[in-house]
């Protein structure tokens, strides 16, 4: 691990005791709902939360997929996994400590990979997007979304200095990098108050 992985790790560690006081707001929660459901998670499926911090999708995510469905959920902030495993347990949620670029999974494990306000965090976005796409059936899809714009994340990280920089790719870089991860079909929506991509596993 390098040294700005361990200062960005060490960043969210620190922050994981009050980190729903600072983005967990009720206005934000208001809007998971209808982020999620703008997703179309696949009832019955495997879903992979990556980057999912204190769980803020949890609850939204496992009533999508259902009783029969399972959400696994990551971080690589064991500070932040305690504080998501406080907050909730289920017979069909499994929350484990992993870096985004070496998933602990078998390839082709998961119906969809959701990655919600994490990814301008990794400093190998090429790498965690191959990842993501190892871990996600043929004909599954991997989603990036913010309730943000790439301008408004920009400018919201530049606040921080222990985040300063860490910002989504432009749009052709992006749609570049899904491309060399293996996924097609790829569309990207950015707009204020909100960053949507997304990209479907190609048959290899």
């Amino acid at each position: 691990m390098t040294d700005k992985e361990k200062s960005t790790r060490g960043y969210f560690d620190r922050m994981a005791e009050r980190w729903d006081d600072v983005g967990g707001t009720e206005k934000l929660r208001k809007r998971l709902g209808p982020l999620v459901e703008m997703l179309n998670i696949p009832r019955d499926g495997i879903v992979l939360d990556v980057g999912t911090g204190t769980g803020i999708l949890h609850p939204w995510l496992l009533d999508a997929v259902g009783a029969s469905g399972r959400v696994l959920a990551f971080d690589l902030s064991s500070c932040m996994l305690e504080r998501a495993l406080i907050k909730r347990s289920s017979h069909n949620l499994l929350c484990f400590q992993a870096d985004v670029t070496a998933i602990p999974l078998p390839g082709q494990t998961c119906d969809c990979v959701v990655c919600f306000a994490a990814f301008p965090h990794f400093h190998h976005q090429l790498l965690a997007l191959q990842e993501m796409a190892r871990v996600t059936r043929n004909g599954g899809r991997v989603l990036i979304a913010h309730l943000m714009s790439r301008r408004q994340i920009a400018k919201h990280h530049h606040s921080s200095p222990e985040v300063a920089g860490h910002c989504l790719p432009p749009e052709g870089e992006m749609e570049l990098l899904f491309s060399k991860a293996g996924l097609g079909n790829i569309t990207i929506q950015d707009k204020p108050g909100l960053y949507f991509a997304q990209g479907f596993r190609i048959s290899a």
